[in-house]
Order: C-alpha cells, then sequence, then structure tokens
C-alpha cells in the first residue's frame, strides 16, 4: 500500500488514439482525473470505461492555463501529490513505486526526466521537468507555453532520474491556434521574456523573419536566463541566414556563444553557417569546438541536430576542403557512427578512403 495519496490530471480533446495507452500509464494513482474540453471521436467515454473521473467542458476563449488549473481543480484537497500529464505521454514502469520512495511532507515538487524525442537510432532526447507537485500552493500561469507556478518557496525540491516520462507526439495535430494566442500572451504579460522567445521563435517557424528578430530583440532586452538568451540570439541568427545576411548571422550566433558557452547548439549553427559561405577552416573549428563539449545541458531543450551526425560531418568536409584527408576520413566514420543507415554518409566514407 502506498504511503501517499497521488492523482493524476489531465486535459484532452479528441485523442482517443492515445487514451488507452496513457490510462495503462498511469493507472497505478490512486485517482485519474481528466477535463474533456470537447472531444467528439469518444475520448472522453473510453477513458470513463477505463475508470478515470471524466468532466466536460468547453473553455471559450481558450487558454491553456484556465484548462490546467480547472483540471488541477478536480483533485479533492484531500490528496498528497499531483501529477500532471498530456495523453500523449507515457510514465515509463516504476514510476509510481519511485515516486512514494522519493517523496516526503516537507517536498513540493520533484523534477523527473522527461524524453521529449528518440531518434531513429533510438537515442532520447531529455530535459528535467517538474510537473509533480504537492497538492496545495501550485498553480498555472500562461495562455499558452504555460507554466506550473509555486505559490510559495518554502517547500523542497528534488531532481530524480528514476522517474521518466516519455512524449510520443501526434504530428498531425494542428498548430494553427498557437500564434494567436501567443501574440495575446505577449499582450497579456509585456515584460515577460518567455512569452517574447515562444512568440519569437513561432514567428520564425512560419517564415515571418522581419517580425521575429523584431520581437525576440524586445526579448534580449529583459532576458536574464543564460540559456533561453543563447537559444533567442540563435533564432535571429537563422532568421537573418534565411533573410540572406550572413554577417549578421554569424554575430549572432557568436553572441549565442558567449551568453552561454557551455551548450553545443551554437557551436553547430555558427559551424553550418560558416558551412555555407565557403568559410571551411572556421568551419572546422567551429565544429570541433562543438565535439568538444561532451554533454548536453539539462538546462534547456537538447537539440537533435547538434548531437547526432552534422557536427561530425561539417568537420569531415572543412578537412576534405582543407586536404586533411586523413582526419576527414576519421570525421566521416564518426558521422556515418551516429547515423549508420545514411547512404549519403557512406558513400562519403567510401569515397574518401579510395582518395587519401
Amino acid at each position: 500500500m502506498y504511503r501517499y495519496k497521488t492523482a493524476v490530471y489531465a486535459i484532452c480533446k479528441n485523442e482517443i488514439k492515445h487514451a488507452e495507452r496513457w490510462y495503462r500509464s498511469v493507472s497505478s494513482a490512486d485517482q485519474i482525473y481528466v477535463l474533456d474540453t470537447g472531444s467528439t471521436d469518444g475520448t472522453a467515454e473510453l477513458l470513463e470505461s477505463l475508470g478515470a473521473h471524466v468532466v466536460r467542458m468547453e473553455i471559450t476563449p481558450w487558454r491553456f492555463d484556465t484548462a490546467r488549473n480547472m483540471a488541477m481543480d478536480l483533485v479533492p484537497q484531500n490528496f498528497d501529490i499531483c501529477v500532471s500529464c498530456d495523453l500523449d505521454e507515457v510514465f515509463r514502469e516504476g514510476w509510481r513505486d519511485a515516486l512514494d520512495r522519493l517523496w516526503h511532507d516537507r517536498l513540493g515538487r520533484v523534477h523527473y526526466r522527461f524524453v521529449y524525442s528518440i531518434s531513429s537510432e533510438g537515442e532520447e532526447s531529455s530535459f528535467y521537468r517538474g510537473l509533480i507537485h504537492s497538492r496545495q500552493g501550485y498553480r498555472w500561469k500562461y495562455p499558452i507555453h504555460e507554466y506550473l507556478m509555486a505559490q510559495k518557496n518554502a517547500l523542497e525540491e528534488i531532481k530524480t532520474d528514476e522517474i521518466t516520462l516519455i512524449h510520443l507526439p501526434d504530428n498531425d495535430k494542428s498548430r494553427g491556434d498557437y500564434l494567436p494566442l501567443l501574440e495575446a500572451a505577449a499582450k497579456e504579460y509585456p515584460g515577460d521574456a518567455r512569452m517574447l522567445h515562444y512568440l519569437g521563435r513561432e514567428q520564425m517557424f512560419r517564415g515571418l523573419y522581419k517580425d521575429a528578430i523584431s520581437t525576440l530583440a524586445k526579448c534580449l532586452e529583459i532576458c536574464t536566463w543564460a540559456p533561453e538568451r543563447s537559444a533567442t540570439l540563435r533564432y535571429i541568427g537563422r532568421c537573418c541566414h534565411n533573410l540572406g545576411r550572413p554577417n549578421e548571422a554569424v554575430q549572432a550566433f557568436m553572441a549565442a556563444i558567449e551568453s552561454c558557452p557551455g551548450i553545443r547548439e551554437p557551436y553547430v549553427e555558427l559551424a553550418f553557417e560558416h558551412y555555407e559561405e565557403g568559410s571551411y577552416r572556421k568551419c572546422l573549428e567551429y565544429a570541433l569546438a562543438a565535439l568538444a563539449i561532451d554533454y548536453p545541458s539539462d538546462e534547456y531543450l537538447k537539440e537533435s541536430f547538434a548531437w547526432g551526425y552534422l557536427p561530425w560531418d561539417l568537420a569531415s568536409f572543412s578537412c576534405w576542403q582543407l586536404g586533411f584527408k586523413q582526419r576527414a576520413l576519421f570525421y566521416a566514420r564518426r558521422a556515418l557512427l551516429k547515423a549508420p543507415n545514411s547512404k549519403r554518409l557512406a558513400e562519403n566514407c567510401a569515397f574518401i578512403q579510395s582518395n587519401i
């Protein structure tokens, strides 16, 4: 029998293809509460048949923070622990046993491994996420890219590798409402770097590069968290690249490195920018600087391009162009190890080998 009373809570809409898989992964909780915000595909009925407590409520205008707070409010006050997760996520087996071992009465939040991407080679990209929390003292904030805010600072927080949640995203889901929600959030929180960062990123994703640069520049004026400043500068660099402004892109990527020199991603982006411009000595310099960073940060999203074959591939190509053929072969083989099914990388290795 578990010592602490634990509830899982979630929001959903039309997620019937994930519902049973999700429910099975969280079924060791004492109770499961779901706020269904308008499903028409049978999601609510399936979850009820499995044993979840489901409440149906449409939220207009839509806000993620409102929905998540309403879902949390379904959990009775006499529960000790709340666990927030989405239906396209699954816990690895044993999470509940680990949680009961780790929890104590002074604890407010547990930060656990959140796997947001798994490569074709099985490599997991993860960071620590803290959505396991005490029933009292937490509320959600922001209409999109919502964040769980502690209402008081007295409670302890811990980080653990004993609990892992895996995101198995539904790539068919539309992001169509993200931009207007982010625009509204930036107006609601005009001095908030988080909202400006996400708005600028979304504008970049949609090819609104000039708007993105303007928004991200505003973010830099108030952002103090080094990993977020670095990412913001990288996004500015990407926008400049796509606008055909390579010198400004290089400056932005260099500033991203200065902001957070222990993160590999800006070195790879700068190496690629020099590759595009045919500056192979600089490409090699920054590719090797990237590879000297052995482990991703657990403070911010690890981007797969920086941890796969790309930096090795850039180093190999640059060495070949500079006449360092043996080194080119070495880096080409390392690139192939990162992507063993790549026909292009295999052909690169064979070409270099035959021309040494």
